[in-house]
């Protein structure tokens, strides 16, 4: 990995700046200003110049703003937003999606940012791919993820919805993308944007994007994607992986674009990363986009067969609806994590949330044609879908995360625990 650094602002500061120059910027027009709440595109470009003001301070740069962060904030009200110049060197990223920047170490002396109150200084970890799981079994239907949770294939849903996700990329001429709109950005490990021309680095992401939205084994496939590549490079064991700095370059990507007439962001995202025990990597990042609006569905791991106590973060979050994988029986799979999410500080809590169909799911995979494959990873873009299905037939839901994981939790039929002792969450979810 790189020497670069990732630095989450506590998003309460970050906030109160925001409002704090929103009202100076009104003030200073001579009229005022509602300081509570901004539209999105407001708010999000007042964050950019509030964390280029940080940005600024972090690495020294004359005239930075070293009282406050919103001193230095270069705003320009007009009728349709706020125009932007936040003050930032060279080099550093600002993730206003996220209250992050990114910076390298040797332009910042990290140490003296580690333990400052309101700022999480993270090294650019490598974040893996859960392996999908072989499964030994005679294969069900290809359509059986979809009968299962109440489906035929091909069934109308998920219209006005975009759904991003945080995968290996899409290979988006496959049919099961036809007329579909599919955004597309990949990443490389020191973040930054390469290309914007769709391809899948492995073959995890277009099985998961067809699961989710595609024409025949989609469960909403009148949604619309927008697909991060941020798992890109193979690690020694051959398994798909992305840098953390690869990682929240993506997040902020699919939070902040302006994909839909200038209106930022992607109604809920779908992920399959991270590894084994509580790690608070990305938390801050998802409690951001939390209250910007925008959900994470996350895969909750594969490795329950090694026993209780496995899953991964990020979807052993509080603030992440995190999924389990079912087979055509309703009985949770072996593989499938489970346990009791101990955080360092605040209340335990059961994960994962629920389960759904994950043991032999057929999507689309790169080059032409279907595939099965099985994991945690095949369950959640099955959510992801009841998810945009929901938003679209009640868009009470669209950017209320709270409502619409309540919402899924009320769809559920009963999960089986497995054998081994698994559990599957709440239950297994309906459409």
């Amino acid at each position: 990995m790189s020497s670069k650094y990732v630095i989450f602002v506590d998003d309460t500061l970050v906030l109160g700046s925001v409002q704090m120059a929103a009202a100076n910027a009104g003030f200073a027009m001579g009229r005022a200003v509602n300081a509570a709440p901004l539209s999105l595109i407001r708010e999000l470009g007042l964050r950019r110049s509030v964390l280029g003001s940080l940005a600024a301070a972090v690495m020294g740069q004359p005239g930075a703003a070293q009282t406050g962060f919103a001193n230095s904030a270069a705003i320009a009200m007009t009728d349709v937003g706020v125009e932007l110049s936040p003050a930032s060197a060279d080099g550093v990223q600002i993730l206003e999606g996220l209250s992050a920047i990114v910076v390298d170490d040797e332009s910042v002396d990290i140490a003296s940012l580690e333990g400052v109150a309101g700022l999480t200084v993270l090294p650019n970890i490598e974040v893996r791919l859960p392996t999908p799981v072989a499964v030994e079994a005679e294969a069900p239907p290809a359509d059986w993820h979809l009968r299962q949770i109440g489906l035929a294939p091909g069934s109308a849903g998920g219209e006005g919805v975009l759904i991003g996700v945080l995968d290996t990329g899409i290979d988006d001429s496959h049919s099961e993308f036809a007329g579909k709109t599919v955004e597309f950005a990949e990443f490389d490990p020191a973040g930054r944007l390469i290309s914007r021309t769709a391809r899948d680095a492995g073959d995890h992401g277009t099985h998961v994007s067809s699961t989710a939205a595609g024409a025949r084994a989609g469960v909403a496939p009148d949604a619309d994607l927008a697909v991060a590549a941020v798992l890109t490079t193979r690690d020694a064991f051959g398994r798909m992986s992305g840098s953390l700095v690869q990682i929240v370059n993506g997040f902020n990507w699919l939070v902040t674009a302006p994909f839909r007439d200038n209106e930022p962001g992607v109604d809920v995202i779908n992920a399959s990363l991270g590894g084994g025990g509580f790690n608070s990597y990305l938390q801050s990042a998802v409690r951001t986009a939390f209250q910007l609006g925008v959900p994470l569905i996350a895969a909750i791991g594969n490795a329950g067969r090694f026993g209780v106590g496995k899953h991964g973060s990020p979807a052993n979050y509080p603030e992440t609806f995190g999924v389990g994988a079912s087979n055509h029986a309703d009985i949770v799979a072996e593989f499938s994590d489970w346990g009791v999410s101990a955080p360092p500080s605040g209340p335990t809590y059961p994960v994962p949330s629920l389960c759904a169909p994950g043991v032999q799911v057929h999507a689309a995979k790169p080059g032409g044609g279907y595939h099965a494959m099985s994991g945690t990873s095949m369950a959640t873009p099955v959510v992801t879908g009841v998810a945009a299905r929901r938003m679209s037939a009640n868009p009470a839901l669209m950017g209320n995360p709270a409502a619409l994981f309540a919402d899924l939790q009320s769809r559920l039929a009963p999960c089986w625990p497995h054998p081994l002792g698994n559990l599957g969450g709440a239950g297994r979810i309906i459409a």
